[in-house]
């Protein structure tokens, strides 16, 4: 709304160290209700019912009317949990019918989060979890990739992954690990052409046929390897899960770079 105040250009609005996750301060909170201003200005009482419907909250019949709406909408931003914060966001991108306005609401919404560290974007009217630079361009990657009909299961399970890691206040570590690397063999399965061979048969048979560069297929076996040496996620757990985010998010990496990988490779058999 306003890219280059003062402030802005020399730094000095405070911020927090490193991104926010279960956290949205004050100012995040006041600066989406202004944006809701901008987009629904003539439609603020509709757009309290579907916020109260959506976040569950009781309806203030004494605000809902159309001169108190606004008043009700602004108290349940500043007012709500964090998680309930990015429901709304939802919520918003949603009540917009136009594709345009869409796409204006998301680059304000976005750039509000962006400034306020806060660790989330909106994507498609889905607010997912930012993770490095790295991931999120190989997971973007991936994903048009798998758009192809053929992957459809592969592609599934990546998403599956995602969501595994976005979830919210507890990541599902386990199965984010369990299905990025079941998304890396859907996209062997298709590429050998057999819907049940295993991932360890898959890349040994194309690194003995000169797909695959030794010893570049130990790489690929080791993480397949890590998600059947693993409790709680190839097998059952008994006690303390030894996975924590920052290997659910380097398999999930990994798995972007090797069903990027595979698929080109693929694509240059074929084109030979």
């Amino acid at each position: 709304m306003f890219p280059d105040l003062f402030s802005k250009r020399y730094g000095l609005r405070p911020t927090s160290e490193g991104l926010m996750y279960e956290e949205v301060p004050q100012p995040a909170r006041v600066g989406l209700h202004h944006i809701v201003g901008l987009f629904f200005k003539d439609k603020y009482l509709d757009l309290y019912q579907l916020l109260c419907i959506a976040l569950r909250t009781p309806l203030d019949r004494g605000r809902a009317n159309i001169y108190l709406a606004p008043v009700a909408v602004e108290k349940l931003i500043i007012d709500c949990q964090w998680w309930q914060f990015y429901d709304i966001c939802e919520v918003l991108w949603q009540g917009l019918e136009y594709k345009r306005d869409r796409d204006n609401l998301s680059t304000e919404i976005n750039t509000l989060l962006r400034e306020e560290r806060l660790g989330f974007d909106l994507r498609d009217g889905k607010v997912e979890k930012i993770g490095s630079a790295f991931i999120d361009t190989r997971a973007k990657e991936a994903r048009y990739l798998l758009k192809e009909p053929e992957f459809e299961g592969a592609d599934k399970h990546f998403e599956k992954a995602l969501k595994a890691l976005n979830t919210r206040p507890n990541p599902d570590v386990e199965n984010c690990v369990k299905d990025a690397i079941s998304a890396i063999e859907s996209v062997g399965r298709i590429i050998v052409d057999d819907d049940k061979a295993l991932l360890s048969k898959i890349i040994k048979d194309m690194a003995n046929n000169g797909l695959i560069p030794k010893p570049l297929d130990e790489a690929i076996q080791k993480i397949y390897a890590y998600r059947g040496d693993q409790p709680g996620v190839a097998h059952g757990l008994v006690g303390t899960s030894k996975v924590t985010i920052d290997e659910a998010e380097f398999v999930l990496a990994i798995s972007a770079a090797t069903i990027i990988y595979l698929v080109k490779k693929r694509q240059n058999v074929q084109s030979i």
